[in-house]
């Protein structure tokens, strides 16, 4: 199952995947002009095998993104709002409260709300099990999460220490 710290750890990954997915293309458009039918280095059945590879993440990705954005559709119009503003702009907290017009502490709760929300949509999905299988494949996903689970951890050290 998918938790809150999942949720977001896609939701900071989305802006990368249009990037990852024209980084495939080039590379795939250069392995196969520099490596070509007449490459003495690789043979033809190395270099269609290395394309598959490459093509196969590549519709990894796009299934991630289609995944996330059928998630994000179902939501609300706030929580859909908080996320498209997450999804395409790095934007501080501070940025985030004029952007919505709200107070810092009503914004953390709004957020926190919008992804606990994309957490519902994703477990409630059809397509939850590839998602899963996506992630466990696609280990940056893995560190993006645990930076995001070391930020809260460290957030509410320091809020439990100012008690």
């Amino acid at each position: 199952m998918i938790d809150i710290y999942d949720s977001e750890a896609l939701v900071k990954c989305y802006r990368m995947l249009n990037k990852k997915c024209k980084a495939i293309d080039k590379f795939i458009a250069n392995h196969a002009l520099y490596f070509g039918a007449g490459s003495e280095e690789y043979g033809s059945l190395d270099i269609i095998n290395n394309i598959i590879d490459l093509m196969t993440k590549k519709n990894q990705l796009i299934n991630l993104k289609v995944i996330l954005d059928g998630a994000i559709n179902s939501l609300d119009v706030r929580d859909k709002k908080i996320l498209y503003v997450k999804l395409n702009y790095h934007v501080s907290m501070e940025d985030l409260c004029e952007f919505l017009n709200m107070k810092q502490r009503t914004a953390f709760r709004r957020v926190e709300h919008a992804y606990l929300s994309l957490t519902d949509a994703l477990n409630n999905s059809k397509y939850i099990d590839k998602l899963i299988s996506i992630m466990q494949k696609e280990m940056w996903i893995s560190e993006v999460k645990d930076q995001v689970k070391e930020k809260h951890l460290n957030y509410k050290k320091v809020d439990i220490s100012s008690l």
